[in-house]
């Protein structure tokens, strides 16, 4: 595993009781009226994705140093409220799809597109409904907290194959270390020469996360 990857400068960031600016994007707070309002017209939730989650800024971080190709096309799995997505699309002109298998996340992701002042398409499903000729469409795949289940393990590994094959020339997942993940990583390394690398950042909070990046040869 590779030393700590950081950037040497702190990114300007302004939190508010309401919000983070980090990075360029503007993210509002569980105590946003806009928030507010749209968990209360939530009729429950199917998965994780009713927060912000500290891998995808940890992973945008990581982008600033590695950024994709200018207008690449990016998948966005497991997108939650779609924050790394809308950056790249935001900072890239990356053309983002989001998919995660929980519907009710669309209203927040639209809604930090909105006033980030770009565009983000979105679709509900899992990323084990994925063919080749879905993974054919992009160039880069970007991922956080999607490997937190045993079970998930031999399906994402099965997934991420299939995407190279197709073409795509990165994926990413970024993920705080839980033992499921860290067995993906173990099968990437061993057969797809992937690689681990840890990203630290103190603003907006101060963590480390982990970053599998396999690239396609």
């Amino acid at each position: 595993m590779q030393n700590p990857d950081q950037q040497q400068q702190k990114p300007t960031i302004t939190n508010t009781a309401h919000s983070i600016d980090y990075l360029g994007i503007k993210t509002l707070r569980s105590g946003h009226p806009e928030i507010r309002k749209r968990k209360q017209q939530q009729q429950g939730h199917s998965a994780h994705g009713n927060k912000v989650w500290r891998s995808s800024f940890v992973l945008m971080d990581y982008l600033t140093t590695y950024p994709p190709i200018i207008s690449s096309k990016i998948l966005d799995v497991g997108c939650g409220w779609g924050l790394t997505g809308i950056f790249l699309a935001q900072q890239y002109s990356a053309r983002v799809t989001a998919i995660d298998i929980d519907p009710s996340v669309e209203p927040f992701l639209q809604l930090h597109a909105s006033i980030n002042k770009c565009s983000i398409a979105f679709q509900a499903r899992g990323f084990e409904s994925l063919t080749k000729d879905d993974f054919s469409a992009y160039d880069e795949i970007i991922a956080a907290d999607i490997c937190f289940w045993d079970e998930m393990v031999n399906p994402l590994f099965e997934f991420i194959g299939f995407a190279l094959e197709a073409g795509v020339q990165r994926i990413l997942i970024a993920d705080p270390g839980r033992p499921p993940f860290w067995s993906l990583c173990d099968k990437c390394v061993e057969s797809l020469d992937a690689n681990i690398v840890t990203r630290r950042i103190y603003e907006p909070w101060k963590t480390e996360k982990f970053i599998l990046i396999i690239e396609n040869p």
